[in-house]
């Protein structure tokens, strides 16, 4: 018999680097190799939060879920915006990502790599915040940008 032991998962980042997720990181010790499914941890098409740990140009980037909010996406939706954006839509301090959060009622996390898990009560929400996410990404340089996103949200949220 063959020892088949996984020792990491290939995960694709929307970078030029295929990042490394080691089996060591999720895996407890009583797991077997033999006995137990590897795809109750992560399967093929499994979204992920997760950080990464290290990177050189030498080697891939190697990732983490060890941390709050890290793991196994459940539910909600994905869409990509240009990274470079980024930063203005989690804005100052936090300020653009948690004034859609509040206004929205919704949960969001934000990569570096451009892409935004949306987790809604309602499918309207996640429309109206992919609309607004858009206009960020469109907007960006714009002055006066979260005061025109606050007020395009609560009519949003008072159309039926």
């Amino acid at each position: 018999m063959v020892n088949t032991t996984i020792v990491s998962w290939k995960i694709e980042i929307n970078s030029a680097y295929t990042a490394t997720l080691h089996a060591t990181s999720i895996l407890d010790r009583s797991f077997n190799p033999i006995k137990d499914d590897i795809r109750k941890y992560f399967d093929i098409g499994d979204e992920i939060a997760a950080e990464v740990t290290a990177f050189n140009r030498t080697r891939d980037p190697v990732l983490s879920v060890k941390g709050r909010g890290l793991g196994k996406l459940r539910g909600g939706e994905i869409i990509d915006i240009i990274p470079a954006k980024v930063p203005r839509l989690i804005g100052r301090k936090g300020s653009m990502i948690n004034l859609i959060k509040t206004e929205t009622n919704s949960r969001l996390i934000i990569g570096q790599n451009g892409r935004v898990w949306i987790s809604a009560k309602e499918p309207k929400i996640y429309r109206i915040i992919e609309r607004i996410i858009r206009k960020i990404e469109r907007e960006a340089h714009t002055s006066g940008l979260t005061d025109r996103i606050k007020n395009q949200i609560q009519e949003e949220l008072k159309k039926p």
